[in-house]
């Protein structure tokens, strides 16, 4: 064991490399630095402000006439749908693509000393800014319903879709963080990020003829918009198999590079 100063004026013990998980007070120490990170810089709460605001005009601006109230929940899902792999997933890009940018991720390492335990924290922590986020908006989007579509909504619907919302949502901030630790070029992780489900999928599905249920971003998405029968919660696991191969990869060469 060896002994680390923080920066909360405490010196605490840190285990040696490759046994942070067995160590529940270290992922404590962890996940509290990385939320002390993220609070720390502007970028994460900007894309989460500019995120509510999409979900607001998104909401403002829908077409309502003649639409039930759940027809008209699910097409306001789209705000959640846009800022996923968008602004929520330049939110997992930042979060450890920042630190390269800054150059503080050595600080980070040295201070935390277990790199997939790094990792892990800045997963968690991005997950749960994301999905908080998410919920709001969802909410935000159920209020408008009634009050600017003047009918109700069945709140099970409510809970479903916005559930598989969150989750699309959470699941893009992951696939960002991972881009962003593989590339190491917070630009680069960014346009990916958003090329893969807005230009790439789209391209495999209309040319190759691959089924938009193999599509990992377009079947998940298509979950959260779903106005009848509710969400098909396996046509999520693509986008989740994907993102832990990503999250997998990441810490593989997380573990191996120079910082």
């Amino acid at each position: 064991m060896t002994t680390q100063s923080t920066s909360w004026d405490e010196t605490v013990p840190l285990p040696q490399g490759g046994t942070f998980l067995a160590h529940g007070g270290a992922l404590r120490r962890a996940l509290s630095y990385e939320w002390v990170a993220m609070r720390s810089i502007r970028a994460p709460w900007l894309l989460c402000g500019a995120a509510l605001v999409a979900q607001i005009l998104t909401d403002a601006f829908e077409g309502r006439s003649a639409m039930a109230g759940n027809g008209q929940l699910a097409s306001g899902m789209l705000g959640v749908i846009l800022a996923g792999f968008t602004l929520f997933a330049a939110l997992g890009v930042t979060v450890i693509g920042g630190e390269y940018r800054h150059h503080t991720i050595t600080t980070t390492v040295l201070t935390l000393s277990d790199r997939r335990g790094i990792l892990l924290a800045k997963a968690v922590v991005t997950a749960a800014v994301t999905a908080v986020t998410a919920a709001v908006m969802v909410l935000v989007n159920a209020f408008s319903v009634p009050v600017l579509g003047g009918v109700p909504v069945s709140a099970s619907r409510v809970a479903g879709l916005g559930a598989a919302a969150v989750l699309y949502a959470v699941l893009c901030a992951l696939a960002g963080l991972a881009v962003g630790a593989l590339t190491r070029n917070p630009a680069l992780s960014i346009a990916l990020a958003i090329l893969w489900p807005a230009v790439l999928e789209k391209v495999a599905i209309l040319a190759l003829h691959v089924s938009q249920d193999l599509a990992p971003f377009t079947a998940a998405a298509a979950q959260a918009e779903a106005r009848d029968g509710g969400p098909q919660w396996a046509l999520t696991l693509p986008l989740a198999a994907l993102v832990a191969v990503l999250l997998a990869l990441a810490s593989t060469l997380f573990c191996r590079r120079d910082v």
